[in-house]
């Protein structure tokens, strides 16, 4: 047989009227139409009937069922005669078969299984509980219940009773679950949701217990939720019990005020109040809810340092510790709970020794990390004036900045770093300069939770546009200039005795380089130095040993760039290259190892970006405004780097065009107009 498409196939009849999709239309030796599609051939048979009927043989012969025969036009009669050529065909193709389905057979089927049950005809055995019968058939149970099907073709002798008593669900569990076998519906509410579930979950019936999770995770509410809860437990259903937590954590305080809070059993409630997801919730308003529930049973009493050692004294505001919580007995009587006071007042007294007791009553109620920038510079020539600004993108799939609050002065160019989740904001300059004149050395610590400034000890030396970073719980501001210039020098400042100490100088003058910290290494890497091969350098310190040394240099040289640590690699990102008079955008981006001591160019930055904000945010890069040599101004715009796919996106703009943007990853509570 050797098909090919058939130009008389225009003779045909229309495809569409006659019911068959459309399919190619082959010739075929032997002179015998037919159309090939989906693997199902369609014979047009001879007009005179004894023809036909043995076309339609042929077809049976060949595996398929013809389901609509047509005639061919007048103008080529097929000889009838021989059919041998088909049942070649067959041989031949005998992978080509088509399979028919009737769509409302499975419905018909069960609706002739429910009147048999209705008219009490085939029934083969009688199921009883608690003195009601419940008469069936074996093999429809079998069919839709593990439990059935083990007790009827397991070997069980409740496989030959007529008679079966059942145990372990209720009649009214037992009725829904019937009418399920025999109908697919299941009607439930909340008065008979427990003996249902309880059912399905004892006979095996999954798709019951699937549409009780459904109804269940509807019908949630402040009223219902901790009951459901206890049914999730119950009947070990995770996917409920996920559910019902994550609306607990979302409701918290409404559901402490129901009376089934205080019925709650102790180690849900702790489960409650030690998780972060707590992050609508002011510390207070938790500790009021806890002692409800403690003063609800005088027994609970014994249990109250278990339960309050998850409330976060110490970020509670003075006027409540004093006013609300040392008042109660329960503060006084209880060892561990006066322990918990006292450490939230010193907490409160010794802001500068607060790194040494952080504990987790000390963080704050949040899993998600924030974008948050501080300052920036227009850089206009009629006013030298500095953003005071502080702006956060409140998650990572936030496309919106949001004000948070202002600094005690305006700054540009400054850096800041973060330890224990405390913002420590330095140098930089209160007005705007374009050299080192304006250079300070203020420093500050901001707390996100209380939202409020401490000015601590500032620095040995003003500084600008140079680096801070955090290592093994100190920070270390390196090189930059001021107005005596480009500076070498580097200061670690320890948090403990609020000083700062110089420690080992980098080995030449550097500013407008970049750095970050991996393992328990600082790299600086870039800037202005003495010579061209300075803006390609890369220092690596090493702080067990107080020095300093060269590793292998960049593929590019740049200044006034970025540089992030991700996957155990550190990234250099953006800045300049200077030229003769000229300056040029830098958009490659590459990536060191330490432990091979090599870079790698990745992806390249689709718009220029120097003096930018930069910082890492779940595994992504954000690159915050800065300055586009290409365009020669200042920029908005956001680029985000995702470090595992190797893409950029560039669809975020920040709120102001702005070079000297400090940026850094912070937890942030949530605000009260979001609780």
């Amino acid at each position: 047989m050797n098909p090919r498409i058939c130009l008389g196939g225009s003779h045909l009849p229309n495809l569409e009227q006659s019911g068959f999709a459309p399919c190619l239309v082959l010739c075929v030796q032997r002179e015998h139409h037919f159309l090939a599609g989906g693997g199902c051939f369609l014979l047009s048979p001879a007009e005179d009937q004894s023809s036909r009927q043995e076309s339609e043989r042929s077809l049976t012969r060949c595996g398929s069922a013809p389901s609509k025969l047509f005639p061919l036009p007048p103008w080529e009669e097929p000889e009838w005669t021989d059919n041998s050529w088909l049942t070649d065909m067959a041989d031949k193709n005998s992978t080509l078969k088509c399979t028919f389905s009737a769509p409302g057979h499975s419905t018909t089927l069960l609706q002739g299984l429910a009147s048999l049950r209705a008219q009490a005809q085939l029934l083969d055995v009688i199921l009883t509980i608690n003195n009601e019968v419940f008469q069936v058939h074996k093999v429809v149970l079998a069919a839709c219940s593990d439990y059935f099907r083990a007790m009827f073709t397991g070997g069980m002798r409740e496989a030959s009773q007529d008679v079966i008593e059942l145990k372990g669900v209720s009649a009214k569990g037992l009725k829904h679950i019937i009418d399920f076998a025999y109908s697919a519906e299941v009607t439930l509410d909340l008065d008979c949701i427990q003996d249902v579930l309880g059912a399905a979950v004892f006979l095996q019936m999954v798709p019951v217990v699937e549409l009780c999770e459904e109804f269940l995770k509807s019908a949630m509410s402040v009223e219902t939720c901790l009951n459901i809860g206890q049914m999730a437990t119950t009947f070990s259903l995770s996917s409920l019990k996920e559910s019902v937590d994550a609306f607990t954590f979302r409701h918290f305080l409404q559901i402490s005020e129901e009376e089934d809070f205080l019925h709650l059993p102790l180690e849900r409630l702790v489960f409650f109040l030690q998780s972060n997801k707590l992050k609508s919730c002011s510390e207070i308003d938790l500790f009021r809810a806890a002692v409800r529930w403690l003063q609800h049973d005088p027994a609970r009493r014994a249990s109250a340092s278990r339960v309050l050692c998850h409330i976060r004294f110490p970020l509670m505001k003075s006027s409540e510790l004093v006013d609300s919580v040392q008042t109660l007995d329960i503060m006084v009587e209880d060892v561990l709970c006066r322990q918990y006071l006292l450490e939230a007042f010193n907490y409160q007294i010794l802001p500068f020794r607060q790194h040494e007791m952080q504990s987790p009553r000390t963080a704050i109620r949040s899993d998600v990390l924030s974008l948050v920038t501080f300052g920036g510079t227009p850089y206009t020539d009629n006013d030298r004036t500095v953003s005071a600004k502080v702006y956060c993108l409140p998650d990572a799939g936030g496309r919106q900045f949001k004000e948070l609050t202002e600094m005690e002065v305006g700054s540009s160019h400054s850096c800041v770093a973060v330890l224990d989740n405390f913002v420590y904001l330095v140098g930089g300059q209160q007005l705007q300069y374009r050299s080192g004149e304006g250079a300070v050395d203020v420093s500050y610590r901001y707390d996100p939770h209380l939202n409020r400034w401490l000015r601590i000890q500032a620095m040995q030396e003003s500084r600008i546009q140079f680096q801070l970073n955090v290592l093994r719980g100190m920070v270390y501001a390196t090189g930059g200039r001021n107005r005596s210039g480009s500076l070498a020098s580097v200061e670690k400042y320890c948090p403990k005795d609020n000083e700062w100490t110089y420690v080992c100088s980098l080995k030449r003058r550097t500013w407008g380089h970049a750095g970050a910290t991996a393992g328990d290494r600082l790299y600086i890497s870039g800037g202005y130095g003495i010579s061209v091969e300075d803006k390609k350098a890369l220092h690596c310190y090493d702080p067990a040993a107080d020095q300093w040394e060269f590793k292998t240099p960049m593929n590019e040289p740049r200044v006034l760039h970025a540089m992030v640590s991700a996957n155990g690699r550190v990234y250099a990102l953006g800045g300049r290259m200077d030229h003769v008079d000229r300056c040029f955008d830098v958009l490659a981006v590459e990536y060191y190892v330490p432990e091979t001591d090599q870079w790698t160019t990745v992806s390249p930055m689709r718009a220029g970006q120097s003096e930018a904000g930069c910082c890492l945010l779940e595994k992504k890069i954000y690159i915050v405004g800065g300055y586009n040599w290409h365009l020669n101004n200042v920029t908005s715009i956001v680029q985000v780097y995702n470090t595992e796919t190797d893409e950029w996106e560039r669809d975020l703009h920040f709120p102001e065009s702005f070079a000297g943007i400090a940026c850094a990853p912070v937890i942030l509570p949530q605000a009260p107009s979001q609780r």
